[in-house]
């Protein structure tokens, strides 16, 4: 299996939380902090990856 990108990772982190807010609004899932804080994490990752790649600094 070929070697994810950092895009590629970004877009899996983000991928990956969309998943998990879209099944618990869907099936009205109650979010513990912990799991909230993980996602938050996993978007500011995605985030910085998409910024260090759009400003050239990658």
């Amino acid at each position: 299996m070929p070697e994810l990108t950092r895009l590629d990772f970004a877009k899996m982190q983000v991928d990956d939380v969309r998943r998990q807010l879209l099944d618990a609004a869907a099936f009205g899932k109650f979010l513990p902090p912990e799991p909230l804080e993980i996602m938050a994490r996993k978007l500011a990752e995605a985030l910085r990856i998409y910024t260090e790649a759009t400003q050239g600094t990658e």
